[in-house]
């Protein structure tokens, strides 16, 4: 197809009847007489998406479908074991560099599996079982 071809069936996406879905989108059906260049799309938050799947956000999929439907999941991140996470750019659920780890009273970061002796009498350790804040556990 040349570029004139393209920029035609492009208007004819723009141009033509849209249909509501049920997701917010937009299916829009191009017909140009000749079936080699009949097109459907979707057009979702604004941007219009070719069937199939797709990615309008770092944390949302979503598939446009044959008769233009647009059905989207959330992307759901782990809980991470460690207090030192990072998002890197890109991605959507952040990560621990440095392995699993939980953090000390005094704030020392303390790798799972090591024991870390803050004070004299007083011996704190990460326990494998912890979610959520990871304090780690002192006697």
């Amino acid at each position: 197809m040349g570029l004139v071809g393209l920029f035609v069936l492009i208007s004819l996406i723009f141009e033509s009847g849209a249909v509501p879905l049920e997701s917010g989108g937009t299916a829009y059906e191009a017909e140009t007489g000749n079936d080699q260049y009949q097109t459907k799309t979707c057009l979702y938050d604004g941007t219009v998406y070719p069937k199939g799947s797709f990615k309008p956000s770092l944390c949302k999929e979503c598939i446009c479908s044959e008769n233009g439907d647009v059905q989207c999941t959330d992307i759901e991140c782990f809980i991470y074991p460690c207090v030192d996470k990072v998002h890197k750019p890109g991605d959507c659920c952040p990560m621990c560099p440095n392995g699993q780890n939980c953090k000390a009273p005094d704030g020392t970061v303390i790798r799972f599996g090591e024991e870390y002796v803050m004070s004299e009498n007083v011996v704190c350790v990460c326990d494998k079982d912890q979610w959520g804040e990871l304090e780690a556990l002192c006697k």
